[in-house]
């Protein structure tokens, strides 16, 4: 597995017109489902009369690696996926994009909303600042006093951080 994975910072936006039809995208980190749930639950308060709420997103790395994509109401594989194709396509984890969809009239068929969901996503994740982070586990130990330097040393070796040391007097 991997330690580092590319997320974006903050909020992402981008939007754009294709016959009458507003496409809204939106994109954030995010790290567990419930992060997800809440994302787009806001993006549902914020535009509550759009036609359609299609998302995907990407949480985990490698073997742990968790991707989910939907349509959420527009023909089959014409909205999720290529979404989450632009999330591959710029190599990004821990993140989702929501697009938000108002009906213009006018259908675009399979390939213009394709398109349309795929450019939205694409321009989302390019206006966004994306930066590298690092996995990382928290771990507690306890140990004898003249043990400390040696398990310091070894942390480092590993790349870990000593981010507190807690010392008890003993009886």
């Amino acid at each position: 597995m991997s330690d580092q994975y590319r997320t974006i910072v903050g909020v992402a936006h981008a939007s754009h017109v294709v016959k009458k039809s507003r496409f809204l995208g939106e994109a954030a980190a995010v790290h567990t489902q419930e992060a997800v749930k809440d994302f787009l639950s806001q993006v549902r308060e914020r535009s509550p009369r759009a036609s359609h709420y299609c998302y995907a997103y990407t949480i985990g790395s490698d073997a742990t690696l968790r991707e989910y994509s939907t349509d959420a109401g527009e023909p089959t594989h014409s909205a999720g996926p290529p979404i989450l194709s632009a999330i591959r396509a710029f190599d990004l984890s821990n993140v989702i994009c929501v697009i938000t969809r108002y009906y213009g009239g006018i259908n675009l068929g399979i390939g213009g909303l394709i398109r349309a969901y795929g450019r939205c996503a694409r321009e989302c994740f390019q206006s966004a600042i994306i930066e590298d982070r690092i996995f990382y586990q928290n771990m507690y130990l306890r140990v004898k006093y003249p043990d400390i330097g040696t398990v310091i040393a070894l942390g480092k070796r590993m790349g870990g951080n000593v981010v507190e040391r807690e010392f008890e007097k003993s009886l």
